[in-house]
């Protein structure tokens, strides 16, 4: 059975109460989702934060562009000076536009990091949360007012069905598909 299909005929089990109490409390696709969620809301303040950054660095760009043309409009004797005075200023602000920039994509970096880490650990956790599923499912004929029927063919585990455990083995897209097919 494929894991897709597992995964979709167990929320489909939740969803119509046949699973245990713990497995409804435990939603493996309400963790992912709140992790990727989250994710996304820490990455979207850093992205702003960085956004403020090159919007300060810009502003302050402009006043210095603004003290070289008042500088120029003064001609006369201090002409000189204040035009040495603007451009120095002018490369001033132009630096701390640089640096603005160069921080705010090094934080956006950071959090593009950090939301990357996030998602492997949600999907870490989905695996985990699914195998607890899996279990329950499995061993649940044999609780109080369980049903001991056995339908054919054998249980496929990783360790059965040739999987490795070193790899991921969640198909992230179908997964996604699934989620949003189950979410209005």
């Amino acid at each position: 059975m494929h894991l897709a299909s597992l995964v979709s005929s167990c929320c489909l089990l939740l969803l119509l109460g046949a699973l245990p109490g713990w497995a409804a409390s435990n939603d493996p696709l309400e963790k992912v989702i709140e992790g990727i969620n989250r994710g996304l809301s820490n990455a979207e303040r850093e992205v702003g934060k960085a956004l403020e950054g090159i919007n300060n660095g810009i502003t302050q760009a402009g006043r210095e562009v603004e003290k070289v043309l008042n500088g120029l409009s003064n001609m006369g004797s201090q002409a000189g000076k204040e035009l040495d005075k603007g451009v120095q200023g002018l490369n001033h602000g132009l630096d701390k536009v640089a640096h603005g920039i160069n921080n705010g994509v090094g934080q956006a970096g950071k959090e593009a990091e950090k939301l990357t880490h996030g998602v492997n650990n949600a999907a870490g956790q989905v695996g985990k949360e699914t195998d607890k599923v899996i279990q329950g499912v499995h061993h649940g004929g044999g609780h109080p007012g369980g049903s001991t029927v056995h339908h054919g063919g054998g249980a496929t585990t990783t360790l059965t069905s040739g999987a490795s455990v070193n790899k991921p083995f969640i198909n992230f897209p179908a997964l996604w598909q699934s989620v949003a097919n189950i979410i209005p």
